[in-house]
């Protein structure tokens, strides 16, 4: 604590890990799942992470209401959400991919990302990843 204290706030710098972690080749075995970060943990940069481990649990408690085999379930629930999750993780890994901006950078950005914002950001291309929706009612089959 002492350290923190005796830095000025603009220098501090929150640094964590932004890495993906690697691909989870199978979800279950037998009777074990996994669920949420288990099978598909995101950077914390995509700001998915929760969603998604919520929106798995549905989808698993849905297979496993309409399929009557639970090994056929599982199959079934990875199948529905290994493409979203997958695109989700590339999507943070772009994000990540990009260099921290330098002090000048760091200006610029600053003062040219409202604008740009507003005038170029289109609430419709990230539609895909924040207005997900899922059919409750819908068989999972």
């Amino acid at each position: 604590m002492d350290i923190l204290r005796a830095c000025e706030p603009a220098e501090l710098l929150a640094v964590g890990a932004l890495e993906d972690l690697p691909n989870v080749p199978k979800w279950s075995r037998g009777r074990m799942v996994l669920v949420g970060d288990a099978a598909h943990a995101t950077s914390p940069s995509s700001g998915q992470g929760v969603s998604l481990a919520i929106e798995s649990a549905v989808q698993l408690a849905r297979c496993l209401r309409d399929i009557p085999s639970t090994s056929d379930a599982f199959a079934a629930y990875e199948r529905l959400r290994r493409p979203r999750v997958e695109r989700i993780i590339a999507a943070a890994a772009r994000t990540n991919s990009g260099k921290a901006a330098g002090p000048v950078a760091r200006v610029v950005r600053d003062l040219v990302l409202p604008v740009a914002m507003k005038l170029l950001a289109k609430p419709e291309k990230m539609a895909w990843q924040v207005d997900y929706r899922i059919d409750w009612d819908a068989a999972a089959a």
